[in-house]
Parts: C-alpha cells; structure tokens; sequence
C-alpha cells in the first residue's frame, strides 16, 4: 500500500515500505495535497478502499441556476 511522507520542508515522497522496512520512494511532490490524492491513486483497487462514487457516477455538470 503506497503512502506519503514529509521528506523536507516543502518536498513530499509517496512510496511503500518493503518487506525489509525500507522505503522505496516512488515519486516526489511539492504539497502535501498533491502527494496524498497521488497515494490514493496508486492504492484505488488495491486495499479495498475505493471510493464507489468516483467509479460509479461521471463528474457534476455546472448548470445556471
């Protein structure tokens, strides 16, 4: 399961801990934003989490009100 971490001020990792428990660093990202929706990327099928909204149902159109 990838996850993020804070590596220095203003650099964000999202990798996984191996078997060993060592990180293996996938990428690198500026906000903490950007390296979390990036993680639960990685992760959408894979730990069962998904969010079925977003699979299920397209975006919402913007419509005048």
């Amino acid at each position: 399961m990838y996850s993020y971490q804070k590596a220095e001020p203003g650099v964000w990792m999202v990798g996984q801990f191996r078997n060993d428990g060592s990180w293996e660093r996938e990428s690198r990202w500026s906000t903490q934003e950007e390296a979390a929706e990036h993680a639960h990327m990685l992760n959408d099928g894979k730990d069962g989490k998904s969010n079925v909204d977003e699979k299920t149902f397209p975006p919402a159109q913007k419509r005048p009100f």
